[in-house]
């Protein structure tokens, strides 16, 4: 089977746009101005992938553009105005963040602080809502439903029941593999970041395949 390439590939757990950005703080850092030639060679990321990353951080505030413009077949220099702190900022194309995911990182940073306790659905989204990014008792349960068939937590009560008499399956965790949060991905699996390896995906049967 041929190597991915390189710009696809996650390095030392860093996917492309990790990459770029950890290049931007270094020359935050330094004051240095930029091109998108030097974020792809520095950060080993393809031109398409630096090209479109760049236009997302324009547009939020993270650097901005040195010349007024640049000569036939130059690259615009730019420089960086804004930190956002290790993290690759999560940004469309118009500079807005994108919230995919940020339910469950807060999920998981409140697993991580309760770790040795026992904690259900209705819980966990208390506990991991704000004002600004509620989280569903629903999307909690089925994080915690798929993190236990990940084997991250271990159930400790069996549910029962539903409505006033019901009683919520209760949780902990047992596999704490780092800050960032396992996720759920597109194929009903989890991916940890920390590790950089898919962990686990959801059984199919054949009335699955069949019936979808």
């Amino acid at each position: 089977m041929s190597r991915k390439p390189v710009h696809l590939e996650m390095i030392n757990g860093a996917g492309p746009r990790q990459r770029v950005w950890e290049v931007v703080r270094r020359h935050l850092l330094t004051t240095s101005p930029f091109t998108s030639v030097d974020l792809s060679r520095e950060a080993k990321v393809e031109m398409g992938i630096v090209t479109e990353y760049m236009k997302c951080l324009r547009a939020g505030g993270y650097i901005a553009p040195v010349d007024a413009s640049a000569g036939l077949g130059q690259a615009v220099r730019h420089t960086a105005i804004r930190d956002n702190g290790a993290e690759a900022p999560r940004l469309r194309r118009d500079g807005t963040q994108v919230t995919a995911g940020l339910r469950q990182e807060a999920m998981w940073r409140v697993l991580r602080m309760l770790q040795g306790a026992d904690i259900n659905a209705r819980e966990l989204a208390a506990h991991a809502s704000t004002a600004a990014l509620p989280v569903d008792p629903v999307a909690a349960k089925s994080y915690l439903q798929d993190l236990h068939g990940a084997k991250y937590l271990q159930r400790t009560v069996e549910g029962k029941g539903r409505g006033r008499g019901g009683v919520p399956c209760r949780y902990r965790l047992v596999s704490n593999t780092g800050p960032k949060p396992p996720m759920v991905t597109r194929v009903n699996g989890i991916f940890d970041p920390n590790l950089g390896q898919l962990i686990w995906i959801e059984p199919i049967s054949e009335e699955t395949a069949i019936y979808g």
